[in-house]
């Protein structure tokens, strides 16, 4: 993966986002079916480099919503920030690489 051509948002800002949720996840936010507390994390993209994040639910509203690119991630506590913050701006590339190349 190729992503230094492509304005993805930085992994060091995308990992400090991720340790600050870490702190927002209370004992009961915990998802059906699952068993250990964890909040969902969404990051919003466009390809001029512009990017946001939201904590929680993105069905109808949020920083991210009008980001026509989202990563999206379940939080625990015990997560890797570091890893995280890489799969995200894996998930950005995907959906970015094809719009980015053609604009070129």
């Amino acid at each position: 993966m190729n992503t230094k051509k492509l304005p993805l948002p930085p992994i060091g800002e995308l990992k400090d986002v991720l340790i600050w949720a870490k702190l927002q996840i209370d004992d009961d936010y915990i998802e059906k079916g699952d068993t250990l507390p964890s909040i969902q994390v969404t990051i919003g993209a466009n390809i001029k480099g512009e990017w946001a994040y939201q904590t929680g639910d993105n069905s109808y509203s949020g920083s991210v919503y009008h980001y026509p690119y989202w990563a999206v991630i379940q939080l625990y506590r015990r997560s890797n920030c570091l890893e995280l913050a890489r799969d995200i701006r894996e998930q950005l590339f995907e959906l970015m690489e094809y719009e980015w190349s053609q604009s070129r």
